[in-house]
């Protein structure tokens, strides 16, 4: 039996420290209608979120099944932050934690011996995905739950790689959602997502600070790992809320968890070995150390409390030292200590929201109307209190952090796809292309690069992109671009035909692939079986040079930029109608 009418609408924020899921069914018709799952194994409060952590049953001897979440343990070894691995493989940003790309592999950022990044994932997402199923099976009973398809969107932050999007939607995929049939799974930008659950309230003309139309909106994402800033220009909001894209977003790896970072460098330099080699479990995160440092680190700023905070349990060989408590085993850090470990990241994140503001005004002439500051580290009122400050200065814009303001990105993947809402304009936050033959220009092109077209014998140049759409040009829905291919091919064999696909950051696109700042994405794979029928878009001709008979046809690779998630999707067309898919594979995995 199957339930055509519905779908279950469950919205997925997978965060480098916490976790969150959403769900709704679509009988229902309101932000208000989305439950927020705040009961999780391991924990008998009510949490909007679950770390994201797991331990292995098979390197935990005393567990009888893999721990995940608040069942996890600080004796257990366990796994946290693995999301920031899903990203290695990304140059480091402008605005990324310096000493981020030093602990991947050790300190910080583990793995299991056994495990990728994307393995990890999977395995946290799986047990995310078992426990929720089990839940809506109680509420709507076996029988609904089993014939009612589910809608999966899962988040992740706009600066990601196209690579690390990928591993994220895959990961979901072999968790389980969007196993069944009739079960799909896609992604959506982190910003977007709160912009359409933030936005959504402040549309109803009744609330408190209601947005007003061609206002213009930075929303601002602090999460555990990621800050991403996307800006947005409200086009309508009666009788339906619509909004554009502004302006390319900005973002780095500078969340909560680089303050956690500098304060192991700032122990480090303290105590050397007597901290460097303490074992993983009792100082990484998870560890009780840690855990009570959470607590310091939330409420900093709330007061102007000058007390010295101890942070312990931690045992630590090491001579009398005034920043240790050995009779307590207590670290001790001053108020000024904890300035030292926030600034850094206020400042990157201050940085960030100047750039875009300037950015806008110089490149779109216009003004930042409010910032609306969300996810897990804009509950800290240390940043609160400095990004206030920094919008008073800056023409007084309003700053507001929305009610529930951890939640707004996993109760607006939900709406989005109860409601269907997401931006009408998208801009694109980087340049694609691919490398294609392109005619060689005697004098500028590097003789090395030059080779000769099988059936004309004609000169071309490899190694120079051909672009294919600008960083900051508009997407709407559908939006696409196609290149054309002249390909070889043997009649009666499958040919299989790969095409390396870049993109770049930079202002202005560099012309070849040898320069450094054009990021190879991946490889591009399309496959024609041998009883393809190529039709009419052939040419055949004795090729003197190799003595034989050549052949060659005319496709065409369609690349979609405005397709329903965040993913780029690719498509082989012949003579004008889509034949295949085609799937990218990237270097690592």
């Amino acid at each position: 039996m199957s339930n055509t009418r519905h779908k279950i609408i469950i919205g997925i924020d997978y965060g480098t420290t916490f976790s969150g899921v959403s769900y709704v069914t679509t009988d229902k018709s309101d932000i208000d209608d989305i439950t927020i799952n705040s009961s999780w194994p391991g924990e008998q409060h009510a949490m909007w979120k679950t770390p994201t952590r797991i331990a292995y049953a098979r390197e935990n001897p005393q567990i009888d099944r893999d721990k995940w979440g608040f069942e996890v343990k600080p004796k257990h070894i366990s796994y946290s932050w693995t999301k920031l691995l899903l990203d290695k493989n990304a140059i480091v940003g402008e605005h990324d934690d310096p000493a981020l790309s030093k602990m991947v592999g050790s300190g910080m950022l583990q793995l299991p011996p056994f495990r990728l990044a994307v393995g990890v994932c999977e395995d946290f997402l799986h047990e995310v995905y078992v426990y929720i199923s089990k839940k809506l099976r109680q509420q709507m009973t076996s029988l609904i739950f089993d014939s009612t398809p589910m809608e999966c969107w899962i988040t992740l932050p706009a600066i990601w790689s196209d690579e690390a999007k990928d591993a994220t939607l895959v990961a979901a995929q072999r968790a389980g959602f969007g196993n069944r049939i009739g079960d799909e799974v896609f992604t959506i930008a982190e910003p977007e997502a709160a912009a359409i659950a933030t936005l959504k309230k402040f549309s109803d003309p009744n609330a408190l600070n209601a947005v007003k139309t061609n206002e213009n909106i930075l929303i601002c994402d602090c999460g555990g790992g990621t800050v991403d800033i996307t800006t947005y220009t409200i086009t309508q909001t009666s009788p339906r809320l619509e909004f554009d894209e502004l302006h390319v977003g900005i973002g780095g790896k500078c969340g909560a968890t680089y303050i956690d970072r500098n304060l192991h460098t700032l122990l480090s330099e303290r105590f050397g070995p007597s901290f460097d080699d303490l074992p993983f479990a009792q100082k990484g995160p998870g560890s009780r150390f840690m855990i009570a440092f959470e607590t310091y680190k939330r409420d900093f700023g709330l007061s102007d409390d000058r007390d010295v905070r101890e942070i312990g349990p931690i045992k630590l060989e090491l001579p009398d030292s005034e920043h240790y408590d050995e009779e307590e085993r207590m670290v001790k850090l001053t108020y000024e200590d904890m300035q030292t470990l926030f600034d850094p990241v206020v400042s990157q994140i201050t940085s960030l929201i100047s750039q875009q503001v300037k950015e806008i005004k110089v490149k779109r002439g216009s003004n930042i109307d409010r910032v609306v500051l969300v996810g897990g580290f804009a509950e800290s009122p240390y940043l609160h209190n400095a990004l206030e400050n920094w919008c008073w200065q800056n023409g007084d814009i309003t700053l507001i952090r929305p009610e529930h303001s951890q939640s707004a990105v996993v109760r607006g993947a939900a709406l989005r796809g109860l409601e269907g809402i997401a931006p009408r304009m998208k801009r694109v936050r980087r340049h694609y292309g691919f490398i294609m033959g392109l005619p060689f220009r005697e004098g500028i092109d590097p003789e090395e690069k030059a080779y000769y077209r099988q059936l004309s014998n004609e000169k071309l140049c490899d190694g120079r992109v051909k672009w294919l759409i600008s960083k900051g040009d508009e997407v709407v829905q559908g939006t696409s671009r196609t290149v054309s291919c002249q390909r070889p091919y043997t009649p009666g064999r499958e040919m299989v035909f790969e095409d390396d696909l870049y993109s770049s950051s930079l202002v202005d696109a560099p012309e070849h692939t040898s320069h450094p700042r054009a990021d190879k994405v991946g490889v591009i794979k399309s496959i024609f079986p041998p009883s393809f029928d190529y039709g009419t878009q052939t040419e055949s001709r004795f090729n003197t040079k190799l003595g034989k008979l050549v052949h060659e046809f005319r496709h065409e690779i369609q690349v979609v930029f405005g397709g329903k998630g965040s993913n780029l999707t690719f498509k082989n067309i012949v003579a004008g109608k889509v034949v295949s898919a085609a799937d990218i594979q990237f270097d690592q995995r």
